[in-house]
């Protein structure tokens, strides 16, 4: 099996520019590389479509998928606007499933996004009913970090991370969890499952450089490959295609 993870795409209305990167640009840039990339099986996207939360930015994610024509799943970060993503835009294309099966994995989206708030928080039971009707194989799928990051990035995480490492860590199946919020990506493994972020197609930080300064050239997206008990994630470079 073979999936793209992105994360960020802070889309704005009718393109504007975030702190001079226009990250329509590098959506669209995105959008096309992925078109060139064969036997994709799914997307996932982490979080924070859009950055303004606004109907123009869901849209355009929508038509955009639409045109690759690969199954998309999406969960929201702290920058959607969550009545837009979950009742005022209903996508024709996209899905923000809680639970969905790709292959012979099952994938739970989980909403750690809280109206107001930088920082995420999850939904203890919604989480454990997920993981009881999940089947195989599951990744787990939110916007905010389950775990320490580094350098200045680790800051707004998941509030109740604790608890959220807890179940995972009690839970058999889970294989693989996938976040976002960094703009930046790293691998760890943590008892034995995987834990991955997903670069920024948006604009890219690094933990080593100065607080909020982007690293232009850095943006990206994970290509995560799965052959029998093997997870391979790799990223990819926008400016490298």
């Amino acid at each position: 099996m073979k999936l793209i993870h992105i994360s960020d795409i802070h889309l704005t209305e009718n393109g504007h520019q975030i702190w001079e990167v226009n990250t329509l640009e590098h959506f669209c840039s995105a959008i096309q590389k992925i078109k060139s990339l064969d036997s994709v099986d799914g997307i996932i996207v982490s979080g924070d479509l859009s950055d303004d939360g606004s109907r123009w930015s869901y849209e355009y994610i929508d038509r955009a998928f639409a045109e690759i024509g690969i199954p998309t799943f999406c969960c929201p970060g702290n920058h959607d606007n969550l009545n837009t993503f979950f009742g005022g835009y209903e996508p024709r294309f996209y899905k923000i499933p809680e639970l969905v099966e790709i292959g012979d994995w099952s994938f739970i989206l989980l909403n750690s996004a809280v109206t107001g708030m930088s920082r995420g928080y999850f939904n203890i039971e919604k989480l454990k009913g997920l993981l009881e009707r999940s089947h195989g194989n599951t990744t787990v799928v939110l916007h905010h970090p389950p775990i320490e990051q580094e350098g200045w990035l680790n800051r707004k995480l998941l509030e109740n991370r604790d608890e959220f490492n807890d179940i995972i860590l009690h839970t058999e199946n889970v294989r693989l969890v996938l976040y976002g919020h960094t703009h930046y990506h790293t691998n760890s493994i943590i008892n034995g499952v995987v834990y991955s972020s997903a670069p920024s197609t948006g604009f890219a930080f690094n933990p080593n450089s100065q607080k909020f300064k982007i690293v232009s050239g850095e943006e990206g997206f994970n290509i995560i490959e799965i052959k029998n008990d093997d997870i391979m994630i790799a990223k990819v470079n926008l400016q490298s295609l």
